[in-house]
Formats: structure tokens, C-alpha cells, sequence
């Protein structure tokens, strides 16, 4: 049985555990058909991480306690085999810190539009500011300040539906979950010196046309891991999965086939 205050998470698919960790301020929801395609290779879990989706807060939220959340999950499924694990921006973060954390219960590594570098002075500020917004308006702050940062200039030309399926997705949000993550990812460590100390298998991914977190950085961050893969995705901002799905799909699959081969698939469970 799960513990009582386990992660809400789907799983589809049969094989390596392949755990997909989503961003801020989204649910898991966000890796609905990433995960049925990413099932035909592995056993995809994908958890709502603490104050969003299904999953409840937590009491001193923190970066490195959803980190925890997601090893008592592992735990939970009495998974002990090491697990491909990746995130997306904040679910990157999450990520980092599991490699600090338990890097023994990862096989491989992804890291897609995220860094490893903590906020800079300035960025702490603008999410104290942001806090302070949330609490006085609430989540129609996020509609007007975070939402056309978190995709292309293709995508706001091109794709209204993905900015309506967005959009969708910030308004389900619970206001003092957001909260809650924004002040634990002001707060979070600086994971640059980890890097170096990285073996297993990495992939980074960028958008092309990501505002939040350009290309270079991420540049940066996979010239610091040994061997680490990067692809960048035309015509894709910060969500790029969302945005150019097939092209991601494409490279994440083929990536995870060289880390663990062709695996089997089976019906999609929610708890």
C-alpha cells in the first residue's frame, strides 16, 4: 500500500521506471501524451509534485523535500532499481536535487529547459514580488506574467490551442500550492558544482526560442556533466513539450532506447 501522504501519480507502460517530473507552476497532466508514447519503452510514472494536481502541500515545502516526496514514492512502489529520471524547469530542479540527494537510484538523467545555477539576487526578488502578487490577486497573476514567458514566439503566432491547454492548467492550480513553490525555488541550492560529479547517461533539452531559460544556458550546464547529450528544438519556448511535441517525443525516446531498449506497455493507473 502507498503511504498516506504519498504523491498523487499516473503510470502507464512496463520495464525501467522512467519518472517525469513536471514545471512550474503545472501538474502531471502536462505529460499525458509523452507518457503514452514513452510507455512503449519504459514504465513511466509520472507524480503531481506536493501542492499541485492531486498531491497535497507539505508542511515546510522546500526543494529539496519534494526531492524526498519523489524517493518516498520510489519507496511507495517498491522501486529499488535505479530509475531514468528527468524534469522539466522546476521538475529539473527536483531533479538535480535527487542526484544530490540519492544518486545511486538514478540510471539516467533528463534535464529539459531547466538549470542548475540558483536565482540571482534579482530573480529572488521578482518572486517575492510575485508571492506578494499571488496573495493579493491570485492566480490571474500568473495568466498575465507567467504564461507568455513560458512559450515561443512560434507558439503564440502559431498554436492557440497550446496556450488555451495552459492557460487551462494555471487556472486548476491551487493558489497556496503555487505560493509554496515559488519561495522553495527562490530558496533552492545552487546545483552547478554537482554537475562535474554526474556519470550516468544526460540528456539536456532547450527550446530554441525559450525567454526564461536561453539555449546558451543550457549550453553551459551540459558542457558541465561528462558526456552529456544536448538538443535544442526549433520553434519551441520554455514548455517544449507542450509546444512541439512530436519533436521531443522523438528525441527523448530515442534517448531512453539507447539507455534501456524496447520495453512493453499496459493500462494507465491513477492514485
Amino acid at each position: 500500500m502507498c503511504p498516506q501522504h504519498s504523491l498523487q501519480y499516473a503510470q502507464q507502460g512496463t520495464g525501467t521506471p522512467f519518472v517525469l517530473l513536471h514545471a512550474f507552476p503545472l501538474s502531471s497532466v502536462m505529460w499525458t501524451r509523452d507518457a503514452g508514447h514513452f510507455a512503449r519503452v519504459a514504465r513511466v510514472i509520472t507524480p503531481d509534485l506536493p501542492g499541485f494536481g492531486g498531491s497535497a502541500r507539505q508542511p515546510q515545502p522546500s526543494i529539496p523535500a519534494m526531492a524526498q516526496a519523489v524517493a518516498d514514492l520510489l519507496d511507495a512502489l517498491e522501486i529499488h532499481e535505479p530509475v531514468i529520471l528527468a524534469g522539466l524547469s522546476m521538475g529539473g530542479y527536483v531533479v538535480l536535487e535527487c542526484m544530490r540527494q540519492f544518486p545511486q537510484r538514478v540510471k539516467a538523467l533528463g534535464l529539459f529547459s531547466t538549470k542548475a545555477a540558483a536565482d540571482s539576487p534579482e530573480q529572488r526578488e521578482g518572486r517575492v514580488k510575485l508571492i506578494e502578487r499571488l496573495r493579493r490577486e491570485g492566480l490571474e497573476v500568473l495568466l498575465q506574467t507567467t504564461l507568455p514567458k513560458l512559450v515561443g514566439a512560434s507558439t503564440t503566432a502559431r498554436r492557440p490551442a497550446v496556450i488555451a491547454e495552459i492557460e487551462r492548467s494555471i487556472r486548476a492550480a491551487d493558489r497556496e500550492g503555487v505560493i509554496d513553490a515559488v519561495r522553495a525555488m527562490a530558496e533552492r541550492r545552487d546545483a552547478q558544482p554537482l554537475l562535474p560529479t554526474i556519470s550516468c547517461p544526460t540528456l539536456v533539452v532547450s527550446g530554441a526560442e525559450d525567454a526564461l531559460i536561453p539555449p546558451k544556458e543550457s549550453e553551459v550546464m551540459a558542457q558541465a556533466i561528462p558526456g552529456a547529450q544536448i538538443k535544442v528544438i526549433p520553434e519551441a519556448g520554455h514548455l517544449v513539450n507542450l509546444e512541439v511535441p512530436g519533436a521531443f517525443q522523438d528525441i527523448v525516446a530515442s534517448w531512453a532506447r539507447q539507455v534501456i531498449g524496447i520495453g512493453g506497455q499496459n493500462t494507465v493507473t491513477r492514485h
